[in-house]
């Protein structure tokens, strides 16, 4: 048996369509088309049923899903402890993370990393929407908030707190703040999910924002050219407050949001540099967090 058509199974299987599949796998779609056609007829087998929205698998192939890939973690297991003897750490790992995180924090610390260990190729993919791990071949994730999946290993790195943050040049222009109902007399932006509903609604309760965004980005921006008041997580404006940029108004009304985690596939075994980035970042974002 031919065990690149069993990887080739198991990936289309674990995709849900061809098209995936061969993106992830850098093969032409016609080929692994055949490469499937091949193996269901060596077992004399109908593995999977073709339809326009993608492939479900039959009885029969859900039952060699089932067995395979096992045996395929198994041996690729074996294969990266071997290879893991060798003392260069080389390798490609695929991060998915927030874009704001990735921007303002993430890019940097990678950027470190890859100067320490020059064998090793990265790939970030920044999106709130949480990608599934098998599917896209991902190593590492970083995440706000808890996840109900519990075959992930959720790793706590910090709390996000949000607070409400305001240039100096606009404090100084505008009357002093010195309650939340001052606020209203204020010109603000506060956080919104892509549907248009508020994070954080009790924080934000009472409050007529002027401007409202899913990018964090855009009402740090917003705050940098001093049209008002932003809520924003602390870490993503730690240097302006710090550089006296912004000011931290209303200390005493900062929200706790969610965690941050950093979330890995629980797998018999974890090649070495992943090993040693998933350490190097989960460190970093506490020191700098």
């Amino acid at each position: 048996m031919n065990l690149n058509l069993l990887k080739i199974f198991v990936k289309v299987a674990d995709c849900g369509s061809l098209s995936r599949a061969s993106k992830l796998l850098n093969h032409p779609k016609s080929k692994i088309s055949r490469d499937l056609v091949k193996l269901e007829n060596e077992l004399e087998q109908t593995l999977l049923t073709r339809t326009p929205r993608g492939i479900t698998l039959t009885e029969q192939g859900f039952m060699l899903l089932q067995s395979t890939r096992v045996q395929l973690e198994k041996l690729e297991s074996s294969i990266q402890k071997i290879k893991s003897h060798s003392n260069e750490i080389k390798g490609n790992i695929k991060l998915t993370a927030p874009e704001d995180l990735s921007i303002f924090i993430l890019t940097r610390l990678i950027s470190e990393f890859m100067d320490l260990y020059q064998e090793v190729s990265i790939e970030l993919y920044s999106t709130t929407e949480f990608l599934d791990f098998k599917k896209n071949d991902i190593d590492l994730a970083l995440r706000i908030g808890r996840l109900e999946d519990s075959t992930l290993i959720q790793r706590k790195v910090t709390e996000v707190d949000v607070i409400f943050v305001a240039s100096n040049h606009y404090i100084k222009a505008n009357s002093q703040i010195k309650s939340i109902n001052d606020l209203e007399n204020n010109s603000c932006a506060i956080i919104k999910d892509v549907h248009g509903t508020p994070l954080n609604k009790d924080f934000h309760k009472g409050l007529k924002p002027k401007f409202s965004s899913n990018s964090m980005s855009a009402l740090k921006e917003f705050v940098f050219r001093d049209k008002g008041i932003a809520t924003l997580p602390s870490f993503l404006c730690k240097k302006e407050l710090v550089t006296n940029e912004f000011s931290h108004v209303l200390p005493k009304h900062t929200y706790v949001n969610r965690n941050l985690y950093l979330l890995s596939p629980s797998t018999t075994y974890t090649p070495r540099h992943v090993k040693i980035f998933k350490d190097f970042i989960f460190d970093a974002l506490k020191k700098e967090l």
